[in-house]
């Protein structure tokens, strides 16, 4: 392959059966930086399919095909492992990839990111090679989802523990029927009682119902999270010029440049020592704003064994937990 230095980005019409047998080259799948100038034997043809070069004369001659390179391909697959069927976003990418990345998503589930070239056969070899991991990691991220029906009730959860969710309608001749709906929750914090007005349309209870219960996570995380930034602030003798409730999906916190920090409200459903985890994590990016040794020296300096909360940490999206 010496001679197959060029590349001609041109969509040509099908080739003829009296040219494709003239070719006594086989058509290879590559990728080749183009030259500066193409040599004497570099030739185009206009009756080759594809992206292509010819090189050689006569009996010779080669053709070269380089895949094109297309949009951005998705499409949804699904695949048997280990008995189990697992639908997955088969992603190929149009940059220059040339590893396989799993991704685990709760909204999306499984995405597969491969470079453009693999075959579907390749792929699936790939994802059956790591079919255990998947099969473990997929089953944590689905754990982590609440199970509630919005207009009826279900389980949730509060920093770290199931909660029940109790829908109730209130009375006719309730006096404040007509209040807004209401959350309380109860002295042991195992269940969460949501009070609507009566006569809501059962089309319109769930978005109701999902609306009321989001702002009151959003006042319960607001009041433990800046009080638990609060006390380890005062350990590590920082303090961030701004704190605010995020609702990002991927993120559980972040720190500006300005310090002002970011935390996520769904931290709320999270294990105590997880929420404290990401409070400190972000803390110490007042003291260095990266992610160097003496970074994770400062968190482990707080909590200790910090590591094995990462772990759990990334098994756990935002987008999963509402």
């Amino acid at each position: 392959m010496a001679d197959a230095v060029g590349i001609v980005r041109k969509r040509y019409k099908q080739p003829t059966a009296t040219h494709v047998e003239a070719l006594t080259g086989n058509f290879l799948d590559g990728e080749f930086d183009p030259p500066p100038s193409p040599p004497a034997s570099y030739a185009r043809d206009d009756n080759v399919a594809g992206e292509f070069f010819v090189t050689g004369e006569g009996p010779q001659s080669m053709a070269v095909r380089v895949p094109a390179r297309g949009r951005l391909s998705r499409e949804s697959r699904t695949i048997n492992l280990n008995g189990e069927d697992v639908s997955y976003v088969l992603q190929r990418s149009t940059r220059r990839r040339r590893t396989i990345q799993l991704q685990l998503d709760p909204e999306e589930g499984l995405k597969v990111l491969v470079p453009h070239t693999l075959t579907q056969r390749e792929i699936e070899d790939f994802l059956i090679q790591r079919s255990d991991w998947i099969l473990e990691h997929r089953v944590n991220i689905v754990g982590t989802e609440n199970q509630v029906d919005w207009g009826n009730g279900g389980t949730t959860m509060l920093r770290g523990r199931t909660a029940n969710v109790v829908v109730k309608e209130r009375e006719w001749d309730d006096f404040g029927r007509d209040l807004p709906p209401t959350v309380a929750k109860s002295l042991e914090g195992d269940t969460v009682e949501v009070t609507i007005p009566p006569g809501i349309a059962t089309e319109e209870r769930p978005r109701i119902v999902r609306r009321c219960l989001e702002d009151w996570y959003r006042q319960e995380a607001w009041d433990h999270l800046r009080s638990r930034v609060g006390e380890f602030g005062n350990v590590m003798g920082v303090k961030p010029s701004q704190l605010k409730l995020s609702n990002a999906k991927k993120r559980w916190g972040s720190c500006s440049g300005k310090r002002s920090i970011n935390l996520n409200w769904r931290l709320i459903m999270l294990d105590d020592r997880l929420i404290d985890y990401v409070v400190v994590h972000e803390l110490s990016h007042l003291i260095e704003l990266n992610h160097s040794a003496d970074f994770w020296k400062v968190v482990e300096g707080v909590i200790p064994g910090h590591k094995e909360l990462r772990r759990k940490l990334r098994r756990q999206a935002p987008s999963g937990l509402g």
